[in-house]
């Protein structure tokens, strides 16, 4: 009997993560669909009358729902103070992001995919305790009955609470087993759908390195000039959001002016809208060749352009925005150094500044994808001696 019950529970907990999958997919490709239908006409006239039009929506939008778009911090913040999250918000935590994308806006898709995740994973984990403490009722019940019980989304849940939780370690064993295989279940539902629909991938490869250990001696040289660079647009960043802060705008004006900055790069530098993350091959195409000082000025207004939205509630990831503005900033030092390895160069400078702007863990992780595996010694060891100076920073902050 209670091997049956375990097999329901793990058939039922493989359905729900592909669930979760398939959404993520889905918001993907709407996002994809809706951003070519906004950008398709080539006329920047009317793109700028669409880019208001997306302001007006998205003023409703935040009218009704103040406290969204909910980044992924957001939602683990509130998974720590309250032993669960409220998703009864997500799909709309997913419009609002799906508004601010296709309109232009210089962003990521992935602190609101990342929320929505974790959110619709809580409301898997709530069905999957539903179903284990009501084993023996659904049971009783005619199999229709109960399949419509099971299937419905929004009724027969069961929050977590803590004493009535399982102590059996055999039990506990188990989920600590099946939390990273309904996981791995939902990241190949997600795949195989994107697959499906031949959406363009972000990864690409910026071609081959052919570095020499004699060359090592630039590394440090070329961090201290990344963090330097990271440090200067941090305190830029903090600046920036405590004089919005302090002007205490109203929503609309705030959204309007989002809307006029979206405007101004859409006329003067239609490459930067959007996340980036399908803006990469620029590095290795139209922008290969390009003068440093062309390429310094696009990754600063590039940074620039995502603390605009940010600030004026057109909000969203920031991690494609950084990993793209670091990369040209990468390539702009390249440029300067013709003598020496050009993939080398920027992928010190790029880890180093993503580092420096989110964590040296992101950065090692995201920036290896799309260098080639000669470089990966190298972006560790830049991954590695900035997550030190971080713990080193932190002590020394902690001590003060």
């Amino acid at each position: 009997m209670i091997g049956i019950k375990r097999f329901v529970l793990v058939v039922y907990g493989f359905i729900l993560s592909a669930i979760i999958g398939i959404i993520a997919a889905i918001f993907l490709v709407l996002e994809g669909f809706t951003s070519e239908l906004v950008w398709s006409s080539h006329n920047q006239i009317l793109e700028i009358g669409l880019i208001f039009l997306g302001s007006l929506l998205l003023y409703y939008l935040l009218k009704r729902w103040p406290d969204l778009p909910k980044t992924s911090q957001d939602s683990m913040h509130e998974l720590k103070l309250n032993q669960t999250i409220d998703y009864h918000d997500v799909f709309f935590n997913l419009l609002i992001t799906l508004v601010i994308l296709s309109f232009g806006a210089g962003v990521g898709p992935e602190a609101a995919l990342l929320s929505a995740i974790i959110s619709l994973s809580i409301w898997q984990a709530d069905k999957l305790r539903y179903l284990y403490f009501q084993y023996e009722e659904l049971k009783k019940l005619p199999l229709m009955e109960t399949i419509k019980r099971l299937s419905n989304p929004f009724k027969f849940r069961q929050k977590y609470v803590g004493a009535s939780a399982p102590k059996i370690p055999s039990i506990i064993k188990q989920k600590r087993i099946l939390y990273p295989v309904f996981i791995i279940n939902g990241i190949l539902a997600f795949a195989l759908l994107i697959r499906q629909t031949d959406q363009p991938s972000f990864i690409i490869k910026l071609g081959t390195s052919h570095w020499q250990l004699v060359d090592i001696w630039l590394l440090p040289l070329l961090m201290i000039g990344g963090i330097i660079f990271g440090e200067i647009c941090k305190y830029f960043y903090k600046v920036f959001h405590m004089w919005i802060s302090k002007m205490d705008l109203a929503l609309y004006f705030k959204v309007g002016l989002g809307a006029i900055g979206i405007s101004l790069i859409a006329i003067f530098a239609p490459d930067l809208l959007f996340s980036g993350q399908h803006s990469l091959d620029l590095l290795i195409s139209n922008w290969a060749n390009k003068s440093p000082f062309f390429l310094i000025g696009m990754g600063l207004l590039k940074l620039f352009f995502l603390a605009w939205c940010l600030n004026f509630n057109w909000r969203g990831g920031h991690i494609f925005p950084i990993t793209f503005a670091a990369m040209i900033e990468g390539l702009a030092v390249a440029q300067l150094l013709p003598g020496y390895d050009r993939l080398f160069i920027v992928a010190i400078v790029a880890t180093t500044i993503m580092s420096e702007l989110i964590s040296p863990v992101v950065a090692g992780i995201f920036i290896m994808l799309f260098f080639p595996l000669k470089l990966t010694p190298v972006i560790i060891l830049v991954a590695i001696l900035m997550y030190l100076k971080t713990k080193i920073r932190f002590k020394k902050t902690a001590k003060s």
